[in-house]
C-alpha cells in the first residue's frame, strides 16, 4: 500500500452561507489569472480590466470589471470572455483574484457541453442526504477554524481523519453513509443523468464518495457525466474521482481517463482546470507507465497552465505534472513503492457550498510547495466552486 501522504488541493472555497457570514473581511486584490488567450499578449489584456492591485475588496461588491471583459472580448474579438461576477478568494493572506476565462475564435468546441437535463429524479434516501450535510457542516466548522480533516480513499469510500487531533470523530458519519450509499447507486447516477436541478445533481455527485462497489465500473460510469452544463457538478464528479484514479488497474480505462482529464483541463473554468490536473497528477504518480501517453496526448496544455497561470492550484500541480512527463524529477510525492497501488491519497480539504454566480470562493493558500498544506488553513471536503463559485 501507497504511503499516505497529505495532500493540499487548494480547491476553492465557496463556504456554507452561514458560515461564510460569520468570517466576513476585507481581501486584497492580488491579481489576474487570464488564460486562454494564446494570440493575444497578457499585458495587453491587462490594460484593459481596471483590477487595484493591493487595495480591498468586499463580498457583495459590484462587478465592476465587467465593462473591461466586455472590452477585451470586442477588442480582440474572441469567441468569449468570462470573467464572472465574484473573485476568487485565497483564505491564507485575504486575497482575491480575478479569473479571466478567455475562449479564441476556432476553439469554441471548448464551450459545447451537454443540455441541461430536464427530469424530476427523487433521491431514494433522505437520511443520506441529512449524513452528508452533517458531514459538511462539521468539515467547513473544522476547515474555518484552520484544522481541517484528511482525506483518504483507501477503503473504497472516502474517509476522514484528524491529523490535529482537535476535530470530532467522523467515522459514524462516515460509516453509516458508506452501510447507506451503496444500495441508491443506481439512483445517484440517474440523478445525475436526468435531474434538472443542479443543486440536487451536485449532491448526487458528491454522495458517489461513498457509492462502493466496483470502482472501476462506477468510473466507467462516471466519465459520460462529467460534460454537466454546471460546473458545481463537474466539480464534484471530478473531485470525487481523485480519491480514486490511481487505484485503477485497467490500463484501458486509465487512458480513457486521462484522456477525459487532458480535455477537462482545457476548459475554460478554474475548477476543469485544477481538478483536471489533480487527478492526471494523482493517475502519474501511482501509474509512471501512463506518463508518455499524457506527455503525448496532453503535454502542450499542460506546459501552458505550468507558464501562465499565476494560481498556486493551478500552477503548482501543472508544474509538477509537466516535470513528471518529461522525466526532469520526482514530483512532492516521491514515486509509489509498487507499481499497482492498492488504495488512496489521503486529500485535505476544501471548504465548500452553495455557488452563487461566479467566482465566489476561499482556498488556502499559497505556499512555497502548491501541493503542501497551507500555513493556517486545510481544505475540507468537496463540492466547491468553480468558474462560477465552485471548485
Amino acid at each position: 500500500m501507497r504511503a499516505r501522504v497529505p495532500l493540499v488541493i487548494s480547491i476553492l472555497l465557496a463556504g456554507l452561507a452561514s458560515v461564510a457570514a460569520q468570517v466576513e473581511t476585507a481581501w486584497t486584490w492580488a491579481g489576474l489569472e487570464i488564460l486562454g488567450n494564446h494570440h493575444v499578449a497578457r499585458s495587453e489584456i491587462e490594460k484593459l480590466i481596471p483590477i487595484p492591485i493591493g487595495e480591498a475588496y468586499h463580498r457583495g461588491n459590484a462587478p465592476f470589471w465587467s465593462e473591461g471583459c466586455a472590452r477585451v472580448l470586442r477588442q480582440f474579438d474572441f469567441a468569449s470572455v468570462d470573467c464572472g461576477d465574484r473573485p476568487l478568494r485565497v483564505y491564507d493572506g485575504h486575497k482575491a483574484y480575478l479569473i479571466v476565462d478567455i475562449v479564441e475564435r476556432g476553439r469554441e468546441d471548448l464551450l459545447k457541453l451537454r443540455k441541461p437535463p430536464s427530469g424530476s429524479v427523487p433521491f431514494g434516501s433522505g437520511r443520506m442526504l441529512e449524513l452528508n450535510a452533517e458531514l459538511e457542516t462539521r468539515t467547513t466548522k473544522a476547515a474555518m477554524a484552520g484544522h481541517g480533516y484528511s482525506e483518504s480513499g483507501d477503503r473504497g469510500y472516502l474517509s476522514y481523519s484528524d491529523p490535529n487531533g482537535v476535530n470530532e470523530d467522523l467515522s459514524p458519519l462516515v460509516e453509516e453513509l458508506a452501510r447507506l450509499v451503496p444500495q441508491y447507486r443506481e439512483n445517484l447516477l440517474e440523478i445525475l443523468r436526468r435531474e434538472k436541478s443542479a443543486d440536487r445533481r451536485r449532491e448526487a455527485a458528491i454522495l458517489l464518495n461513498w457509492a462502493g462497489g466496483d470502482l472501476e465500473e462506477l468510473l466507467r460510469r462516471t466519465i459520460p457525466l462529467l460534460d454537466d452544463p454546471d460546473d458545481g457538478v463537474r466539480n464534484n464528479l471530478s473531485r470525487f474521482m481523485i480519491q480514486f484514479v490511481g487505484q485503477v488497474n485497467s490500463g484501458r480505462l486509465r487512458r480513457r481517463l486521462i484522456d477525459v482529464f487532458i480535455d477537462e483541463i482545457g476548459r475554460p473554468s478554474h475548477g476543469d482546470r485544477n481538478k483536471g490536473l489533480y487527478n492526471l497528477l494523482f493517475i502519474a504518480k501511482a501509474w509512471p507507465v501512463e506518463r508518455v501517453q499524457m506527455r503525448r496526448r496532453g503535454g502542450e496544455a499542460i506546459r501552458y497552465l505550468a507558464e501562465n497561470s499565476i494560481l498556486f492550484n493551478v500552477q503548482g500541480p501543472a508544474q509538477e505534472l509537466l516535470a513528471l512527463i518529461e522525466g526532469k524529477r520526482q514530483g512532492f510525492f516521491g514515486d509509489p513503492p509498487v507499481p499497482q497501488p492498492q488504495g488512496g491519497h489521503p486529500l485535505s480539504k476544501t471548504i465548500l457550498q452553495r455557488p452563487s454566480g461566479s467566482h465566489e470562493n476561499g482556498a488556502s493558500g499559497p505556499s512555497k510547495n502548491p501541493l503542501q498544506p497551507a500555513a493556517t488553513a486545510t481544505l475540507p471536503r468537496r463540492s466547491g466552486c468553480s468558474r462560477r463559485g465552485w471548485s
